[in-house]
């Protein structure tokens, strides 16, 4: 809080100044509260549509004012105080091609759902859950589909980290800190790589400005505490603006410790199946003791920052250059590792990345080409899992495997249109070459021996997204073509050559959509079919992966090294959405259908290697739906109450062996109802998660997930004063106290999800 007051003090300063230098002739400005206009004294404009709550506009805009033939034309300013915080308009995305609606979290809705993780941050989106490990790991999970088929982006490029490489390992993104975020579901997504079959994730982040501000000095903090970790988080972001250059600051500190949980860690069925036990010298085995009322070794620190500088001019052509920096410490819950001999202790995760972003546009007036972007990044990632001993063994503290990965990515894009606006589209070239390493620990100090997996990775990519508009008919046609090529240099310490695999792959969808305004009492009616063949590479790790993994208790074993390399994952998709809309109410609803020849997944196995997971590809098919209805209950001055309500469900087989495929999320139903009257807003939510029986059987049975119901409720108060806006918010969740574990996680059986707690949090932008 004392650093919001500091920054408080710099803004009352900073309004003082002189107002920003403007590179062309102004126009004549009023200077008025944000988000308000002037139009006195004007002849009437026909009103355009209005632009989303959470989105001000642009900072200044001008309309034509045109009377009856013979009289003068004039010229209305409209000026609109540029909110820090707003959703920036110089990324350009697929979102506004895709046939299915994007979702796009942002401004007041995103500071409510957001947690310390992406993964938590978006687990109640339908459709979208986590593969929750802990408050440090929590990746999304898109209609059951997780690791290498999501693609999780950074303003349009990938996070260049390893959380596709196992769930346990965390995404270098401070939630806090995102202007908003994205997630794409279905074929429009595989724009961003053949892998992403099951969606995208886009966070568009703070690191650089993308609108030029009206004030000298803009920014923002957040700062927030929650009971059932104890934990605290500070943000804030800060812009300084002179002409058109924007240096853009943004910092976070995220401290928490071990979470409560209303009752025993362990399930009943996990202590039967493993019966975790250690051998205590000199007593022999015990067993151990099952955790209560707090999930131990679940603590979790981040620390984040950034510099941007961005030149924004008036011209067509604008630029950024930014570096970042992550650096996470968190702990993961116990599972128990099979051999009552091997040493007792827990893993910790440390994780750091620099990252170096470049950005730039251009933006034509006229002609069939509307923008060209180009974004290149390069990261630096390292990652080590370190074993700290316990009790007995408590000497015991070493890193187990290291992980490093260094990465150079590109993307360039061309939007275009034509044909009076009957077509649009994007073309563009996407690439990367990734070098990465893991490093297994073979002996233990006090003389450690260690063995490296080195990979490099080339994978280059073409694509298109193309939009034919004609009556009320919509045609899109999708391709993606990619190449890769895999260069394993592990066996070089024995003197053996490099092993190299090189494969192609082209994905291609085909989507109609038939809309129709003012049909049936409605105000508006789509319908969507979605055809799409699909083929993606497997990854260096799906291939060559050999090296313990702390995440899963498992030792991982790539899917070549039996001798018979996998082969190209191929699917064949149909989807069938429909969206309506009322005068208050609107409906979303998407079923979807993938038929895979091979799947390839994570599957136990019985050999030489105790705990050993190895790549597998089987024949398999996955089904399900998602579907969202939101009704504007009450809606007139001064106060509205609505209601959304959701479910979700998605079914997966393994059809070559006739069994379920694991870690397949539960059917889900919920809903939300809001009030807000004036400043204040108060909500009230559920999500009841469904039993999940079908589970996979042999080698080792993945056990059932009872059902549970997750409830909460929320208060925001919302004041102003000038240009400044701060939101007061207080949460409980978890309301029950229920016992609630996540299908989709590793852990679920040692780590349910967190118990009540309280967070209340103080929002400031000024």
């Amino acid at each position: 809080m004392a650093l919001a007051c500091t920054f408080w003090a710099v803004a009352q300063e900073v309004e003082e100044l002189p107002p920003v230098e403007a590179s062309a002739p102004e126009p004549a400005v009023v200077e008025l509260p944000a988000m308000e206009a002037v139009t006195e004294d004007l002849p009437p404009v026909e009103a355009a549509a209005p632009a989303p709550p959470d989105d001000p506009g642009p900072a200044v805009s001008t309309a034509m004012l045109s009377a009856d033939e013979g009289e003068q034309t004039m010229e209305a300013v409209i000026v609109e105080a540029a909110r820090a915080g707003s959703v920036s308009s110089k990324i350009e995305s697929v979102s506004r091609l895709a046939q299915q609606s994007v979702s796009v979290i942002s401004g007041a809705e995103l500071q409510r759902r957001v947690q310390g993780t992406l993964g938590e941050t978006l687990a109640w989106e339908p459709g979208v859950t986590s593969n929750y490990f802990s408050p440090g790991a929590s990746r999304p999970v898109i209609r059951g589909f997780e690791g290498f088929r999501v693609r999780i982006m950074r303003d349009e490029l990938s996070t260049m980290d390893v959380s596709d490489v196992s769930p346990d390992h965390g995404i270098p993104v401070e939630p806090l800190l995102a202007e908003a975020i994205e997630v794409h579901r279905g074929p429009s997504a595989l724009l961003y790589g053949n892998a992403a079959i099951g969606g995208a994730v886009n966070t568009l982040s703070r690191v650089v400005a993308r609108e030029l501000p009206l004030e000298r000095l803009t920014g923002g903090l957040d700062s927030r505490y929650e009971s059932v970790s104890n934990g605290w988080a500070e943000t804030g972001f800060l812009s300084l603006t002179q002409g058109p250059f924007v240096l853009q600051l943004t910092g976070a500190i995220r401290e928490s410790g071990d979470y409560r949980i209303p009752g025993r860690a362990w399930t009943d069925a996990y202590l039967a199946l493993e019966n975790p036990r250690v051998n205590v010298p000199g007593t022999g085995v015990v067993p151990l003791e099952n955790p209560n009322g707090r999930v131990p070794n679940t603590f979790h620190e981040s620390r984040n920052f950034s510099g941007g500088l961005s030149f924004l001019p008036e011209g067509p052509f604008w630029a950024a250059v930014s570096f970042s920096r992550h650096d996470s410490d968190y702990g993961l819950p116990y599972i128990f590792p099979g051999d009552a001999t091997d040493p007792f202790g827990l893993y910790e995760i440390g994780m750091e990345q620099e990252r170096y972003d470049l950005e730039m546009g251009y933006d034509f007036e006229d002609g069939p080409v509307k923008s060209i972007q180009v974004r290149v990044a390069n990261s630096q990632y390292d990652h080590a899992e370190r074993f700290r001993g316990v009790g007995f063994n408590a000497a015991a503290s070493y890193d187990d495997t290291v992980i490093s990965k260094d990465v150079v990515e590109g993307r360039v894009n061309v939007f275009h249109g034509g044909f009076d606006d009957r077509v649009d589209g994007v073309i563009g070239f996407h690439g990367f070459v990734e070098d990465f390493s893991a490093g297994r620990l073979v002996v233990p100090p006090p003389f450690p021996f260690r063995v490296v997996n080195t990979y490099q990775t080339e994978n280059t990519g073409v694509y298109a997204l193309e939009k034919l508009t004609l009556g009320d008919w919509q045609f899109q046609w999708g391709s993606r073509w990619e190449e890769q090529t895999i260069l394993d240099e592990s066996l070089g310490i024995f003197g053996l050559p490099p092993v190299a695999e090189t494969g192609s792959s082209f994905s291609h969808s085909l989507a109609v959509t038939w809309e129709r305004n003012d049909l049936w009492g409605m105000k508006r009616l789509a319908v969507t079919g979605i055809g799409s063949l699909t083929e993606r590479l497997p990854t260096a790790t799906e291939r060559y992966a050999f090296w313990n993994n702390a995440g899963i208790g498992r030792f991982l074993v790539g899917g070549d090294l039996d001798g018979t390399p996998l082969g190209l994952e191929k699917s064949t998709g149909i989807e069938l959405g429909l969206e309506a809309e009322w005068e208050r109410v609107q409906a979303r609803v998407n079923g979807f259908f993938y038929d895979y020849e091979n799947f390839i997944f994570l599957q136990e196995q019985l050999g030489f290697i105790n705990r050993a997971v190895a790549y597998i590809e089987r024949e398999a098919t996955i089904q399900g739906f998602e579907a969202e209805v939101e009704l504007d209950l009450i809606e007139s001055a001064g106060q509205a109450l609505m209601l959304t309500l959701m479910t979700d469900f998605v079914s997966g087989q393994n059809d070559t062996d006739d069994e379920p495929l694991p870690r397949m999320p539960p059917m889900r139903v919920g809903g939300r109802l809001e009030y807000e009257r004036g400043p204040w807003t108060f909500g009230a939510e559920a999500r009841h998660n469904f039993a999940q029986k079908r589970v996979k059987p042999a080698p080792r049975a993945e056990l059932p997930t009872d059902a549970y119901t997750l409830v909460g409720l929320d208060a925001a108060y919302r004041l102003g004063h000038g240009r400044h806006d701060a939101t007061l918010m207080v949460q409980v969740t978890n309301l029950l106290s229920e016992e609630a574990r996540l299908h989709s996680s590793f852990r679920k059986d040692v780590a349910p999800l967190p118990g009540v707690g309280a967070t209340v949090s103080l929002n400031w932008r000024f």
